[in-house]
């Protein structure tokens, strides 16, 4: 048998330390990107939660790889809970995110869970470790609360819309301002209204709104103007003011033109 020269011995080590860089650099990376809270199926904006409980809550992480690889996982959660198991998820590389989730039911009507605060921690475990904790705060107690905000505005004179909030003609005239209110939820609104020449309506008047997104108008009138020349150019306006349950303000500025 001819002995192999050390010339290429040297080759061989060469080649084989080369195929080790190669799959060293062809290992996938793994990182978490970003997270997500939904609670009883709607995305809880901020990583809150109010209304009733307890509450079916889904929390999501966007697992990205640069190549295709599967990885092993856990969750940690604030109360000491933790996956006993862990689980495996296919990751499809190429930069690529895949959601992974974790589901909790949580809370109760109880006094404990007005302001409570937790989290669950996805822990990846191969092929790299890699973590990512989603805080949250949920506020238990009786039904949903309403979310409240005011749409459009809009300005009448004398039972005609008023373009560009503004109206010519004889004076005093009739101005009809008008809100439109929008809760999430059935709820009731406590609002009074303020106005440029230093008026405000004396106490606070109600609405009922229905929720479901639905808008329910809220109207003042102020009969105003005379045919003189403060009027023939004045600018004022009127201003909504909610009090309850949320305290929301929008104004409405117009001119009118009297003569």
């Amino acid at each position: 048998m001819t002995p192999i020269k050390p010339i290429h011995l040297s080759r061989f080590f060469l080649l084989l330390v080369a195929c080790f860089v190669v799959a060293a650099t062809a290992s996938a990376s793994v990182r978490i990107g970003g997270a997500s809270l939904r609670a009883n199926g709607q995305l809880a904006q901020g990583f809150q939660y109010t209304g009733s409980c307890p509450v079916d809550l889904k929390f999501s992480w966007g697992v990205i790889s640069d190549e295709p690889t599967t990885i092993q996982y856990t969750f940690m959660r604030s109360d000491g809970g933790r996956q006993t198991n862990s689980l495996s998820a296919n990751l499809p590389g190429g930069g690529r995110s895949t959601p992974i989730y974790d589901d909790w039911q949580l809370g109760a009507n109880l006094a404990e869970f007005q302001n409570f605060h937790g989290w669950v921690e996805l822990l990846i475990e191969s092929p790299n470790p890699v973590a990512q904790k989603i805080a949250f705060t949920i506020h238990c107690g009786g039904p949903a609360a309403a979310s409240i905000r005011i749409g459009g505005a809009s300005l009448r004179a004398n039972g005609q819309l008023a373009q560009g909030f503004q109206y010519s003609g004889g004076c005093p005239v009739a101005l009809k301002f008008g809100w439109g209110v929008i809760a999430t939820e059935p709820t009731q609104i406590t609002y009074t209204f303020v106005r440029s020449d230093g008026g405000r309506l004396n106490g606070t008047r109600t609405a009922d709104l229905p929720g479901g997104g639905r808008s329910t108008p809220i109207y003042d009138d102020w009969q105003l103007g005379a045919n003189t020349p403060q009027f023939q150019n004045y600018t004022g306006w009127i201003e909504i003011h909610i009090e309850s349950p949320t305290q929301l303000t929008q104004k409405i500025g117009f001119t009118i033109h009297c003569g």
